[in-house]
């Protein structure tokens, strides 16, 4: 099993709209995945189940509530995709007011981690909250590798030397053989309209080195808003999906190979299959 992180300087540049739909398209193509809502704003579970209210979920686990990892997660209308909210309003209330800190600990967090990564999963992929919260920091330690969505202008500028001291502080704290890669920046919110942005985007990526930052870029588009208002991602708004679905199948195929998802026997199990296909 291998753990994405997705963490971001700031709120609002479209985090879990990318999770979630990252998540659905990767399901699509074959891989078992589950999606973690370890964010205390809860939108992964909020955009995709009203059970999310009051469902025991990660922050539970995290305080010590009763029950196990399996009896938390939620299966969901596709089979390879399985979801694990952020928790009830009790465990919110909890560690808001304090009382859950004893058991929000580093040693916590990680053991919850091992618990999950025993699971028969390919990939988990954590929705953290933004900026440089005690729990993001931790759980970037002990994940494979690292998406860091960034919204095109001023402030995403300003903002990137933090994201990058976040990445060095990650990797800083692991063996060199075990310390998080960067799966890449990806660009989100853009508006393809704008010469400005564009100009903004071309910037950030002289910035940086051209296999940092990702081909796919995420647009501005009011489906996001409409599938997360419904409660499905965004390629299930509709009978036949539309081009900002076909977006994050795009991600999905380019973040494949930089998880390391494949190996020789899934090439070679895929290869002989299509095989039997034209035979």
């Amino acid at each position: 099993m291998s753990a994405l992180t997705f963490i971001s300087q700031k709120g609002g540049v479209g985090k879990s709209t990318v999770a979630v739909n990252l998540s659905y398209s990767l399901a699509r193509r074959g891989w078992k995945v589950l999606l973690v809502d370890a964010d205390l704003q809860g939108g992964v579970g909020f955009s995709l189940t009203e059970k999310s209210k009051d469902a025991i979920g990660y922050h539970d686990l995290l305080i010590g509530a009763e029950g196990t990892i399996a009896e938390a997660i939620m299966s969901t209308r596709l089979a390879g995709l399985s979801l694990l909210t952020r928790g009830s309003k009790s465990a919110f209330e909890a560690i808001l007011g304090g009382l859950g800190s004893p058991f929000v600990s580093g040693e916590r967090i990680r053991e919850i981690h091992d618990r999950i990564t025993e699971l028969s999963y390919d990939l988990v992929m954590y929705d953290t909250p933004s900026g440089m919260h005690p729990l993001t920091m931790q759980l970037t330690q002990l994940s494979d590798a690292l998406l860091i969505p960034q919204q095109p202008g001023a402030l995403c500028l300003r903002t990137l030397p933090q994201v990058l001291r976040m990445v060095a502080a990650a990797r800083a704290a692991n063996d060199p053989e075990d310390c998080p890669r960067l799966a890449g920046f990806l660009l989100t919110m853009a508006d393809p309209d704008d010469p400005s942005n564009l100009n903004d985007q071309r910037e950030f990526r002289d910035l940086l080195p051209i296999e940092m930052v990702l081909d796919t870029v995420v647009p501005i588009h009011r489906d996001f808003r409409e599938a997360s208002r419904t409660g499905v991602p965004v390629a299930m708004l509709r009978e036949r999906p539309s081009s900002s679905a076909l977006i994050f199948d795009q991600l999905a195929a380019e973040l494949e190979v930089r998880l390391g998802l494949y190996d020789d026997e899934i090439v070679s199990r895929s290869r002989d299959d299509y095989g039997r296909l034209v035979d």
